[in-house]
């Protein structure tokens, strides 16, 4: 299976998945701890950012995340469309 395919075929399993305790068995499944917990930094880091008006530095100290992480962030909730995604699933 190339990458393509195997991109459809995890959308298509993620997607259909409706119980919260599989989700986390997958995610437990095919990725390690380490990468869990870098997408939840990523998620508070969305949160914090579409939903208040803290700055870059201060919402780093206040995650205890690296600047860099906040700012990359930052710069995809430059786009409207983005933004207005996050805004809908978190604010």
């Amino acid at each position: 299976m190339n990458r393509s395919k195997a991109k459809i075929a995890l959308i298509e399993m993620l997607c259909s998945i409706d119980q919260p305790s599989e989700m986390d068995y997958l995610l437990k499944q095919i990725l390690t701890a380490a990468e869990i917990d870098d997408l939840l930094d990523r998620v508070r880091i969305y949160q914090t950012l579409a939903c208040t008006d803290t700055p870059q530095r201060e919402c780093a100290k206040l995650l205890n995340v690296s600047i860099s992480k906040i700012t990359r962030g930052a710069s995809n909730l430059r786009n409207a469309k983005s933004r207005d995604y996050w805004q809908s699933k978190f604010c």
